[in-house]
């Protein structure tokens, strides 16, 4: 056998403390009993379901809150992967697990890696994606209610892409090749180019829009040479002199802290040059000899030669300090003159320019004014938008129609990937294939007017209920063969849940199984689901065999062997 095969499932309720295990070892396989309601079609949709597929459940499993491992190979080499709710672990055996917080995205893109699943399929946001592995096995698995009725179905929760069956059948099919989804790709690329563009050109015209709407009534005629004088006076002149004003006041703020601080240095340099003045003149005069006692404390202190030459000095530099602070002060002094200067000849264009356009005039001349004013203002507000707002629309307009144009070569580029003689040939290949299972499981009196391609399983009518029913498993061989012969992606295993729907009689039963043991081709895993029948006995012969007694899958014996195989392959590994 080639492509992917099933080899084990582990199923784990800890809530319960209920577990078990299957093995699917041969090429055909049968789950099988007594009863119809026994867990056959719960069993096969766990297979499935452990691989990120949502197949119905009923509330009773539901409520066992179930854990899966599931062992598999594709093409010979041995994979595992284990879900609860929403969350997986997949990787190859005896390698580390990579876990997954869900069946989306990256698990769905590592996932159709392995099998060689090229399928892209828009989603509902014109974005492209890799589509989750229950896409992958649509093909493969005849649900026991929907599939017989509606092909193309067998799982839920497939609405998140649209129009999605044709994509899929012509790819699975072979009418679609890995080219046409990297082309695909470029386009949706462009599409994404088409669509932001044209939203940047809706956004400007809305703007454009609002301007006209609240734009004065034109009752004056501005020339284009008076209107770029207004708008580089507003623009220019008053923008300037409106941050000159600002760095203005920024300097005149520091020059008066600059100039608090030096009149204060001043103040106490010459102080202390006139203290120190006074102090020479009492040694001098008041103190004959060379110590002075001092009243307080009776310390000595010297007043020699030296000492008084000392207070000379020190009175000196001070009066030097004095001097140079003092003429700090007169070039800070002119400094705010020429700042105070050049403030009120700013303030004064700016009150001009404000006043050529909003003066004070009486109230009735000032509303003419301000009408003037405003109608000269959104003149000048129109040509910037000539100027600048209209070429870049006009450049998103040239983005999306260039993006346009590209993706419709590439949708010529795709149509050229199948000529009309491939297709023709896929077709012939679809109905030879399609009248032979037809004549195999006795369905001829199913009505194919109208079908040309896999793509018109809708137009395929049966007779009586029974036969409609053989009509469509002999579709689902069809498309199996087609699929064996595109060879786009690995095999999955093809899962038939009871075919013997619409109570087939006991020779047309016989008939369906021989065509399951021996037109399908001889590189897909079967796993069959059918209650205990005689019409079983031959492809029974060949067939590993689970034979479930009773209306529980899960038993509690195999529990803690089963939780620690979780531990150690799960948990463990990661």
């Amino acid at each position: 056998m080639k492509g992917l095969q099933f080899q084990r499932l582990v199923l784990l309720s800890d809530s319960k403390k209920l577990a078990n295990q299957f093995t699917f070892p041969k090429r055909l396989n049968l789950v099988t009993g007594n009863d119809n309601s026994i867990g056959k079609s719960t069993l096969v949709k766990n297979l499935f379901w452990a691989l990120g597929c949502d197949p119905h459940f009923d509330k009773d499993w539901k409520s066992n809150d179930v854990k899966a491992i599931l062992y598999f190979k594709i093409d010979q080499r041995e994979y595992i992967v284990s879900r609860y709710a929403d969350g997986i672990y997949f990787g190859r055996k005896d390698e580390a697990l990579k876990k997954y917080a869900k069946i989306t995205g990256q698990f769905a893109q590592d996932f159709a890696e392995e099998v060689g699943f090229d399928l892209m399929l828009a989603n509902r946001k014109d974005g492209l994606d890799c589509p989750p592995p229950a896409f992958y096995f649509l093909p493969f698995y005849i649900d026991q209610k929907k599939s017989w009725d509606q092909p193309w179905g067998g799982f839920e929760g497939l609405g998140q892409y649209s129009n999605f069956k044709s994509t899929l059948i012509k790819y699975f099919c072979g009418y679609l090749s890995n080219e046409h989804f990297v082309l695909e790709e470029d386009k949706f690329e462009q599409k994404t180019i088409e669509l932001e563009a044209s939203q940047q050109v809706n956004r400007i015209t809305e703007a454009i829009s609002v301007l006209d709407e609240v734009a004065p009534e034109q009752t004056i005629a501005v020339s284009q040479a008076e209107l770029e004088f207004i708008q580089r006076e507003i623009e220019e002149e008053l923008t300037s002199f409106s941050a000159r004003q600002s760095e203005l006041f920024e300097k005149q703020s520091a020059l008066v802290n600059e100039i608090h601080d030096l009149e204060q240095q001043h103040l106490i340099a010459s102080t202390s040059a006139r203290e120190l003045d006074e102090d020479y003149t009492f040694a001098v005069e008041n103190v004959p000899s060379d110590s002075l006692e001092c009243p307080l404390c009776g310390v000595e202190h010297d007043n020699s030669l030296l000492s008084r030459a000392g207070l000379l000095a020190d009175k000196e530099a001070l009066e030097q300090q004095t001097n140079s602070i003092g003429a700090n002060l007169q070039e800070k002094y002119q400094q705010r003159k020429e700042l105070a200067e050049e403030f009120s000849f700013v303030a004064s264009e700016i009150e001009r320019i404000n006043e050529k356009y909003l003066n004070e005039d009486a109230p009735e001349n000032k509303c003419e004014k301000q009408q003037a004013f405003e109608q000269v203002l959104h003149a000048v507000s129109q040509k910037n938008v000539n100027n600048n707002i209209i070429p870049k629309m006009e450049n998103y307009q040239r983005q999306s129609q260039q993006a346009k144009e590209k993706q419709n070569d590439i949708k010529k580029e795709q149509s050229l990937l199948l000529n009309k003689k491939q297709k023709d040939e896929l077709d012939e290949l679809f109905m030879g294939n399609l009248v032979e299972s037809i004549n195999a499981v006795s369905a001829t009196g199913v009505n194919l007017d109208g079908v040309k391609a896999p793509m018109d399983y809708k137009k395929i009518l049966g007779g009586g209920a029974a036969e409609g029913t053989r009509g469509i498993l002999a579709y689902q061989l069809a498309v199996l063969r087609q699929i064996d012969n595109a060879n786009h992606c690995q095999l999955a295993p093809f899962v038939i849940d009871t075919p013997n729907q619409q109570e087939q009689a006991k020779h047309r039963y016989e008939q369906i199984m021989g065509v399951v043991s021996d037109n399908i081709p001889i590189g897909y895993q079967v796993i069959l689901c059918a209650m205990d029948n005689e019409a079983l006995s031959s492809y029974k012969q060949d067939a590993h065999i689970i034979e479930l007694s009773d209306n529980r899958l899960l038993h509690s014996d195999p529990y803690i062997e089963l939780r620690a195989e979780y531990e150690r392959v799960v948990l463990s590994n990661r």
